[in-house]
């Protein structure tokens, strides 16, 4: 999987170019403006980008590459690689999502409510997606396999990308 940069602090247990690229702010917009980004958006309050660089290793070396960027991000890259494959994974509802939210415990409350309004706009444009997949509750090994059953049929085709 292709790691994502952003500007937010690290939560506990993530690891620097394990789960996330961690710059702060002055440097992720350094970066924009070296044009090292592929895409960048600002994202409940904090940068996240798809480094140009990164993503070009990455798929050299992989078949399939997952990048997780949200709606605006995948518009972007949508844009410049039309043969992109795009997944929207979506909560069951709203309310899920509070709950799930709430239970990891690693927002404050403000982050919690500028969440949730974001994931409403998100959720709207599940449309614009190759596929859709709702991530029921209880129900995580059923997603992942709905979601491999796609990569695995998608693989099949040719695609091709320049960057």
């Amino acid at each position: 999987m292709y790691v994502t940069a952003t500007s937010r602090k690290a939560r506990p247990g993530e690891v620097h170019g394990q789960h996330y690229f961690f710059y702060e702010p002055e440097k992720f917009r350094e970066e924009i403006e070296a044009g090292n980004f592929l895409e960048w958006s600002m994202v409940h309050g904090d940068f996240k980008g798809v480094r140009r660089d990164a993503l070009a290793d990455t798929l050299h070396a992989h078949r399939v590459v997952i990048v997780k960027p949200e709606p605006q991000g995948m518009r972007k890259i949508k844009a410049l690689l039309p043969e992109v494959l795009t997944i929207f994974i979506m909560p069951p509802s709203v309310d899920s999502l509070r709950r799930r939210l709430l239970a990891r415990g690693t927002e404050t409350t403000e982050q919690l409510e500028l969440r949730l309004r974001n994931a409403e706009i998100e959720m709207a444009a599940a449309p614009e997606y190759d596929y859709v997949v709702v991530n029921d509750d209880g129900k995580i090994d059923e997603t992942v396999d709905e979601i491999s059953s796609i990569i695995e049929n998608e693989a099949k085709r040719p695609r091709h990308f320049e960057l």
